[in-house]
């Protein structure tokens, strides 16, 4: 983020002759986020929601997360003050009656979603179970999965919701009682590590983990001793894209400030001093993420470029700019940023992108072996041959009920329409489409 402020501010095409500032805001902890969101928008300390917004704000990035996002977001929302967040995915943030001037430069769990319901169907994968983190984020993705499956062959035989007090010994029991072989796994990295530790622990093998693009390319789990023991997993994720010029900045970077007093330290993640993080750490960290948080500033500094009415060496110094002004360049957005397109829907979700499908491989990599655009073509390719399988090279199954050979109808056991089982036809009559619909002499019926 300050890397981008800095080319920019140095930039004489973009914002010429003007200077963009500042402030950070350690989000680790909502104790301190929170009453600095609260003074950043307030005036003499107080906050009038019928009064002028802040003179000197004109937009916020962030948050990473969508809890922390859901927590801050409404203080925004009520002056049109535009909210650009690189990481926030819950769907509900798409709701523009609620949230009128969020805009991301992330892909929306809808989206996840949707690669996880084509990897599903592609490989036939029809009883699958469902964990995700018991938050705004985790649950509604897993709304958003038990909507889209609802008029597929997909069922859903097992979900839940993860926190600290997870007994996930007791899950592993239930989802191997219920003969599930492919999990998905909607959490933070975080929960994924925990969940991981778990599985090797209690010995969980031969299954499929579907990962999500947070925890995709984690770098130390696909390391530890007995990972390859659980199963096969596969993940989506973002293009890690290569900033030019970053590299360097990180590593000549001082910090500006030091923590305060001992108590802020544990909290700031945002100086060298305090955090104790070296320019490798910062470098090698997951590079899918960068494009997002760079993007995002980038598109609020293209929005100010056509408030201020910029042109060759100057801009308009006429000009009084509000958030809201800011907000509707924003919504407008159209630009080249490292040879992709930045643009928005009419959601304020970003309409440009595609993810990558991977696999950990057994070198402890994310080897590529996919990918889906998000949009029109919207192409979708897999090479399973290149995917080396727990099954010792074939694709693993996940069924309910396996199908019922020729001769023989479907009979629904239970809940599941995944759940079945066989009958003989009787004498005169015929199924065309195995199981579904049964023929005789002179009607057809469903069965």
């Amino acid at each position: 983020m300050r890397f981008a402020v800095e080319q920019i501010n140095n930039s004489s095409s973009l914002l010429p002759n003007v200077s963009i500032g500042y402030i950070l805001f350690d989000q680790c902890s909502e104790r301190y986020s929170f009453p600095s969101m609260l003074k950043l928008i307030s005036v003499n300390g107080l906050i009038d929601p019928w009064g002028e917004p802040p003179k000197n704000l004109m937009a916020v990035i962030g948050s990473y997360t969508s809890p922390k996002t859901v927590s801050v977001a409404p203080l925004l929302m009520m002056d049109l003050i535009p909210m650009v967040s690189y990481g926030a995915a819950s769907s509900e943030f798409s709701e523009k009656k609620a949230y009128p001037s969020f805009l991301r430069t992330v892909h929306t769990n809808k989206d996840v979603i949707e690669i996880i319901v084509r990897i599903l169907n592609h490989f036939k994968w029809h009883w699958v179970a469902f964990l995700y983190d018991d938050n705004d984020f985790g649950n509604n993705g897993q709304e958003l999965f038990t909507s889209k499956i609802r008029d597929t062959d997909i069922c859903l035989a097992y979900t839940k919701g993860l926190d600290h007090q997870t007994d996930y010994p007791q899950i592993f029991k239930q989802i191997d009682a219920l003969r599930v072989h492919v999990i998905i796994v909607f959490s933070s990295e975080w929960t994924a590590e925990v969940l991981f530790q778990s599985a090797i622990q209690q010995n969980v093998t031969s299954k499929v983990w579907i990962a999500m693009d947070a925890w995709s390319l984690n770098q130390k789990l696909p390391k530890t001793e007995g990972i390859r023991n659980v199963g096969t997993v596969l993940g989506l994720a973002a293009p890690a894209t290569t900033i030019p010029g970053f590299s360097d900045f990180v590593h000549s970077a001082k910090a500006a400030a030091l923590c305060e007093n001992a108590e802020q330290e544990t909290f700031c993640n945002q100086v060298f001093n305090c955090s104790g993080l070296s320019a490798a750490d910062v470098i090698d960290a997951d590079g899918s993420f960068s494009f997002t948080v760079y993007a995002a500033v980038y598109s609020i500094a293209h929005a100010l470029h056509k408030t201020l009415q910029c042109k060759v060496g100057r801009c308009n110094d006429n000009i009084t700019v509000y958030p809201h002004m800011v907000l509707a360049e924003l919504k407008k957005s159209n630009f080249t940023l490292l040879n992709q397109t930045i643009h928005f829907d009419e959601n304020g979700d970003p309409n440009y992108g595609f993810y990558f499908i991977v696999f950990w491989n057994h070198n402890g990599e994310a080897q590529e072996v996919g990918y889906y655009e998000f949009f029109p073509p919207f192409h979708f390719v897999i090479n399973s041959n290149e995917i080396q399988w727990h099954t010792n090279g074939t694709v693993p199954t996940s069924v309910c009920s396996q199908e019922c050979p020729v001769g023989y109808k479907k009979k629904q056991e239970g809940i599941h329409k995944c759940c079945f089982s066989c009958e003989i036809c009787q004498n005169g009559t015929f199924i065309n489409v195995t199981g579904e619909v049964l023929y005789n002499k002179t009607s057809a019926t469903n069965v």
